[in-house]
């Protein structure tokens, strides 16, 4: 053991530099330091790394080294502030002004029962100290909950840090936890991505990074590979905590965890959780009723205070101990009449909900998201991913005008001995026409063949475009599986050309991307740069994306056998009519092209944009991702639950509506637009259609953002799924903000409230499931309360004004607000949800708190409380027949008791019964819910023991409770499970005589605003979507089901084509025949009016495609070269 710590220490003093060194010179950002070590070249030397990573030595010494170097450097691990401590949360606990003045009253009380025990009952002063009691079990409690919360909010936090990142590590590109990164790692960063540590890029592509995160300034800074001591414009220092804006590079690690610039603000910076919405409309709900509650205490206490001074008047005894007592009691009202556990019951219901969410694999960042995704109306979901399995493969493509089908078995080992040996066979035959050429034959594609129809030539400039111009890897793991980094559809590109038996990665040393252009939401490209061997001052740009924005770039295409001919109008027709038939099967479409771009000396301006024009057409290529299993059952779930989903695509409308009906989304008379028409839109005419939408393709992340705005206009309640960067706008406005875990990038998952950690749409459903559940569990516990707080208020004050001894003293009633607060909100906030929630519609953004079927049950059940309360009050003693003597004190305190008792167990049962609100069947799923349950037992037992063990005992007298006689315990138990049969009884109450406001009523949700102290609402959006509803319904039936052109693809024979000879209005007249609209003229005239733009199909060569014979501004006459 000894020796190896020696050896370990050795290890460490091996590394050329130290730790502090390295953060001083991020911090400083100092470049003179750098060069006194011998530049970038040093730097890595003293690290004992390389541009291709630690070394397969260094790895291979299972983790020796690596511990060494984790020593000598640290680990990625963040380190928070200690959370705060138990005895903390116990101080603060007691800060709450009641308890402060219930202590101060019971120790009063306790002083005056010791120094003037003459003045007080024997063992008077024992209530003192069983108040003092209770009120510390009352504060511990609360502090537990309070520390349980603190330390979910640390686990949180944990959680959120650790995510993947890619490296490369003895030569190869991995993915490893974020804390598993170690200095000297060389870390890959791409646009989107946050950076987990401090580094120096060694190698980049247009990086820009926004460092807002440390700075505060949100703009973007450019960052580029410092070249040595002469470069004093470059800045290569990324700092940890900042996101990627732009480009794409690599950066070697020079600081971690607690030693980053990140790590050193993360340990000073206390981040504390904070209340959601729901939270402080209940917080301000319980003040309002708590001020109730003073009001009934302080004319309890003066109708207390009246009647002892007229009859010390008129016996002549002042005893001021009286005084006290009733301060005391009135103090209690108070206690008890405020509803604190409101609170704690929305704290324990989110953190139930998070904790289980959690397991459905939704990482809840914010907590709000848990309550808001309840009322959710509409779910505008990305496709990839969501709802298909994100899960690519190259499955048809259209290369020199012929359709080939291609299945590949997968990716085997490599042998390192030879690169290019087929890591899986590739099975294609030539489909249409069959004349173009001959079939080739699995050994032909593997490369070994020369005859075959898809030429030597052809398969290598397409692989070296596919191998080029990608970021992605594919890692072979130990069992044989092939995992996809970065893109998926990169990925399966890659997989293609690895079946045909190019190793890409050998391609790309050979050919090393020069520049690269990233994929663009708007522009819906991708591009980069390699030299060609031999012909210097020449590099091929390669490009791939959306047909429809490439197609008017192209001016050449590339045959089977690698001829390179003009690309004319009928060529154009003719990729028009394939790209629809890849897109009508829900194939994504990805057309490959290159350019030959000679150099210019002087190349800064020259390579600002990519010389995407005059480009030479490899092909197209089909991907399909299926459709996850679970996706139709969820989205039936989501539109049971009255959620409006609609899918939001940059595919285009062929490919997306497929996808939509496979899915479920797409129903008849379902509306399906593409990105340019829905911008075209005029506000009228999307205050129409907004709602109906049911697919937006070809869309941006600026579309995203229009429609989510658009709702929440109309007054709906939005949650959206993004996986981008530009995707952090949309996810910020959404009320509820989703992003993908496993496709999306680090800015978007720190714009979003709720992480899906599968990307499955099933877990969105999941989420509405739980959002509902959290509300409605709030509004079980509120009605459970209220009837409480509402008798126990009632029943003292009725009491107080009839001149009885008030029947539930202090101790009473801090056990019974216990069981209110403490026990009922675990009870009731932990039930897991019912299914049947989901066949519920969205409560609304401000649904009442306290609705109808609420308000009968509240004054149904309070009403036979407190009537059972005040028959036993005012005619216990003959009903059990107790006649007590006149200084009989036990003999008296049998009756209040007894109604303690009943009280109760009236309570313990009126939880039972809280479980359902409307539904008739109260006991519905009571043993899948062990919490509740145990609960239930607990309270019991307790309230039992209590009763015969206190109650016989000196203490028991002190605080009001002794032993009651059996049939006083029959009288409690049946009067309580009365509870049940009342709650039925009042459920058959129709709603319709009730009062209080309906859910879903704008005008009574306006009223209970008010009520909190909440502005109200602005109602334009809501009017205009209940005053347009009617009419939309009257359009629909007039027009009928509205059809988008765009639905169908260009069904036209090659005959038909080519008489087009690419004119524009004829190949629409084509595309119109196979379209009709039909209708009346009248119905013609309304759907012109209201989808004027949607209507308008833009196909590649309404995107200004090139007419015959036409070059763009930079074209040359030379044939490009393969």
């Amino acid at each position: 053991m000894d020796g190896d710590a020696e050896r370990g220490v050795a290890r460490q003093h091996d590394f050329g530099v130290k730790q502090q060194a390295l953060a001083d010179m991020i911090e400083g950002r100092d470049t003179a330091w750098l060069a006194s070590i011998g530049g970038m070249d040093g730097l890595l030397d003293a690290l004992h790394t390389s541009p291709a990573g630690l070394s397969r030595e260094e790895l291979a010494e299972d983790g020796g080294s690596l511990s060494a170097r984790a020593e000598a450097f640290g680990t990625n691990q963040l380190v928070y502030p200690d959370p705060k401590s138990f005895f903390f949360l116990l101080l603060a606990a007691f800060k709450d002004l009641t308890i402060i003045i219930l202590c101060v009253a019971a120790v009063v009380s306790l002083v005056l029962g010791v120094a003037l025990p003459d003045k007080r009952e024997e063992f008077g002063y024992l209530e003192g100290i069983a108040i003092v009691l209770v009120v510390l079990v009352v504060v511990v409690v609360q502090a537990s909950i309070d520390y349980s919360k603190e330390r979910k909010f640390r686990e949180l936090n944990s959680v959120k840090d650790n995510y993947e990142v890619t490296v490369r590590r003895g030569g190869e590109t991995v993915s490893i936890p974020a804390d598993s990164l170690l200095v000297g790692d060389i870390l890959k960063v791409a646009a989107g991505d946050k950076l987990a540590a401090d580094g120096l890029l060694i190698e980049s592509s247009k990086i820009k990074t926004n460092e807002s995160a440390m700075t505060g300034e949100p703009i973007d800074i450019g960052k580029d590979v410092w070249m040595g001591p002469d470069d004093e414009e470059s800045d290569p220092f990324l700092l940890s905590g900042t996101t990627i804006s732009e480009g794409v590079g690599h950066l070697v690690v020079v600081a971690t965890g607690t030693h980053s610039q990140w790590g050193i603000i993360l340990s000073k910076l206390i981040e504390e959780p904070v209340d959601t919405p729901l939270q402080k409309r209940l917080d301000r709900l319980a003040w309002n009723i708590g001020k109730i509650g003073i009001v009934m205490a302080t004319l309890t206490f003066a109708v207390s205070m009246l009647r002892w001074i007229v009859e010390s008047a008129q016996d002549g005894a002042w005893d001021g101990t009286q005084v006290l007592k009733f301060f005391i009691d009135s103090v209690t009202i108070v206690v008890v009449a405020i509803p604190e556990g409101l609170p704690l019951a929305i704290t324990l219901g989110l953190a139930f909900a998070q904790k289980k969410m959690m397991q459905d694999m939704n990482l809840v960042r914010r907590l709000e998201a848990c309550e808001t995704m309840g009322s959710a109306t509409q779910l505008n979901a990305d496709k990839t991913g969501t709802l298909t399995a994100n899960r690519m493969t190259v499955v048809e493509s259209y290369l020199g005008g012929v359709k080939f089908l291609h299945q590949a078995e997968g990716l085997a080992a490599r042998d390192p001995s030879v690169p290019d040996k087929p890591a899986a066979v590739a099975k294609a035959v030539i489909g249409e026409p069959a004349e173009v050429g001959a079939v080739f034959s699995p050994t032909d594609v593997a490369g070994a063949g020369t005859e075959s129809g898809l030429s030597r030539t052809f398969r290598e400039v397409f692989a070296v475009n596919v191998a080029v111009n990608s970021q992605a890897n594919l890692q072979v793991k130990p069992n044989g599986l092939v995992e996809h980094l970065g893109s998926k559809t990169e990925c399966a590109l890659l997989q293609l050309i690895e079946s045909w038996g190019y190793s890409y990665a050998a391609v790309r040393v050979a050919a090393p991307p020069t520049r690269i252009w990233l994929f663009d939401s708007t522009r819906k490209r991708m591009s980069s740069t390699s030299a060609l061997p031999g012909r210097p001052g020449v590099q091929r740009l390669h490009t791939k994306g959306a047909p429809e924005m490439l197609a008017p770039l192209l001016s050449y295409q590339m045959e089977l056998d690698g001829h390179i001919a003009p690309f004319t109008a009928a060529d154009r027709a003719a990729l028009v009519l394939n790209v629809d038939r890849l897109a009508e099967r829900g194939l994504r479409t990805l057309l490959l092209a290159y350019r030959d771009v000679e150099v210019p000396l002087d190349d800064k301006v020259f390579w600002d944009t990519a010389p995407e024009t005059n480009m030479t057409l490899l092909g197209v290529v089909g991907i399909k991702d299926p459709i996850r299993p679970e996706t139709l059952e969820a989205v039936r779930l989501l539109k049971g639950a009255g959620v409006n989903v609609r899918m939001v695509t940059g595919d285009n409308v062929l490919t997306a509506s497929f996808i939509a009906r496979e899915a479920g989304i797409l129903d008849e008379g379902g509306v399906v637009l593409d990105g340019p028409s829905f911008r075209k839109m005029s506000q009228e005419e999307l205050d129409a259609v907004a709602i109906k939408i049911q697919v937006l393709a070809r869309s941006t992340p600026t579309d995203k953002l229009a429609l989510v705005k658009q709702h929440k206009r109309m007054g709906e309640v939005v949650a959206v799924t993004g996986d981008g960067t530009n995707d952090a706008p949309a996810l910020k406005e959404a009320d509820v903000g989703f992003a993908l875990g496993l496709a999306g990038t680090e800015v978007a998952k720190e714009a979003c409230d709720i992480v899906i950690l599968d990307d499955n749409i099933q877990s969105m459903a999941k989420a509405v499931l739980w959002g509902r559940s959290v509300f409605w569990s709030i509004r079980k516990f509120l009605q459970f309360q209220l009837v409480v707080n509402v008798v126990a208020v009632s029943l003292n004050f009725i009491s107080a004004c009839a001149g009885e001894e008030l029947p539930l003293g202090p101790v009473p009633l801090l056990w019974v607000n216990m069981i209110m607060d403490s026990m009922g909100a675990l009870a009731l906030a932990t039930e897991p949800p019912r299914p049947d929630l989901m066949k519920q519609k969205p409560f609304g953004r401000f649904a009442p708190l306290i609705n109808r079927g609420m308000y009968r049950n509240i004054i149904f059940l309070s009403i036979y409380q407190l009537v059972v309360c005040l028959v036993l009050q005012f005619a216990g003693g003959s009903i059990f027949d107790i006649t007590c003597a006149e200084n009989d004190d036990d003999c008296h305190k049998i009756i209040p008791s007894i109604i303690f008792n009943t009280f109760v167990f009236m309570q313990i049962f009126s939880e039972i019964n809280a479980r359902r609100i409307t539904e008739k069947n109260i006991f519905a799923g009571i043993f899948h819910s062990y919490y509740f349950g145990t609960i239930i037992i607990i309270t019991t037992i307790i309230q039992v023991l209590l009763m015969l063990l206190v109650g016989s005992t000196s203490v028991g007298r002190a605080i009001r409770i002794v032993t009651i006689p059996g049939s006083g315990w029959i009288a409690s138990i049946v009067l309580g499970a009365l509870i049940l049969p009342m709650g039925f009884i009042a459920r058959l109450w129709p709603l319709s005589w009730s009062i209080g406001p309906e859910d879903g009523d704008p005008l009574a949700m306006s009223k209970l605003e008010k009520l909190l102290h909440f502005p109200v609402r602005r109602r334009k959006g809501m009017d205009l979507l209940a005053a347009e509803q009617e009419e939309r319904d009257r359009d629909n039936a007039e027009v009928g089901p509205f059809v988008s052109p765009a639905a169908g693809p260009l069904d036209a024979t090659p005959a038909e084509l080519a008489a087009t000879d690419g004119d524009m209005e004829k190949i629409n007249s084509l595309r119109a025949r196979t379209q009709p609209v039909g209708g009346d003229p009248e119905a013609a005239r309304l759907r012109l009016r209201v989808f004027v733009h949607a209507v308008a199909f833009v196909n590649v060569v309404q995107r200004g495609g090139l007419p015959p014979g036409s070059k763009g501004a930079d074209s040359s006459d030379d044939t490009p070269s393969v």
